[in-house]
């Protein structure tokens, strides 16, 4: 199992409307595709202390395989969404986690 996780950093201007947006169409976009379970949002509560927050976006997927699926179908779309609704005002990144039980 892995986790696929985007660390957002979110300005202090976009923080209420990036909120409700993870909350409203990014979960949801992601669990109707079909490939992701189990959505966490966290604040990173560690590190720099400049402007704006940083916030941790984690969703379980089955394998790499499958995650290559989702990135080739959706990936653009994600990106697109973001930058379109905050443009520079959200800056993100994503890495690949493997569950060890």
């Amino acid at each position: 199992m892995l986790i696929y996780n985007t660390t957002f950093h979110v300005s202090d201007k976009a923080y209420n409307s990036w909120l409700k947006w993870v909350k409203d169409d990014h979960t949801p976009f992601m669990l109707d595709s079909g490939y992701f379970s189990k959505p966490q949002v966290a604040r990173i509560v560690t590190g720099s202390k400049d402007e704006g927050f940083s916030f941790s976006v984690q969703f379980q997927v089955n394998d790499m395989k499958t995650l290559k699926l989702w990135h080739q179908e959706y990936s653009t779309r994600f990106q697109e969404n973001c930058a379109r609704n905050f443009g520079t005002e959200v800056l993100f990144f994503t890495t690949v986690l493997e569950l060890i039980e």
